[in-house]
């Protein structure tokens, strides 16, 4: 019995010592030299807002998915990863006045696991 729930317990382990790890997101209002310009966490109607994702250790070519979320509604971008030990890559919402309030862009993986999410706010 020892020997089956040890073996469980490893492949626990390396099931995750693959997942992907996200570093950080960071908003803003554009990219420069693959980083933020103008980072904020408030914008304004008529902004295009980027969202930067770094991600890290990446063993596998896959994807994310940024999920841009305004209430009911939401908005899928899907970006390609490379294999990396630092990857960034970006998206952009074009806000208009019908897109006011609380967003919040979600990093999803390409099994549908919520990796990480970013809340701001529109005024």
């Amino acid at each position: 019995m020892r020997v089956i729930v040890s073996l469980l317990v490893l492949l626990m382990f390396s099931l995750n010592s693959f997942a992907l790890v996200v570093d950080s997101i960071v908003c803003g209002l554009g990219i420069k030299n693959r980083a933020i310009v103008s980072k904020s966490d408030e914008f304004k109607e008529g902004d295009r807002i980027y969202c930067l994702t770094t991600l890290k250790d990446i063993r596998d070519k896959t994807y994310i998915i940024h999920r841009w979320v305004l209430d009911d509604r939401h908005f899928d971008v899907r970006l390609s990863v490379r294999p990396s030990f630092r990857f960034r890559t970006w998206s952009y919402k074009t806000i208009y006045p019908s897109m006011r309030g609380v967003w919040k862009l979600e990093v999803i993986d390409n099994n549908g696991k919520l990796l990480k999410e970013k809340v701001f706010i529109v005024r």
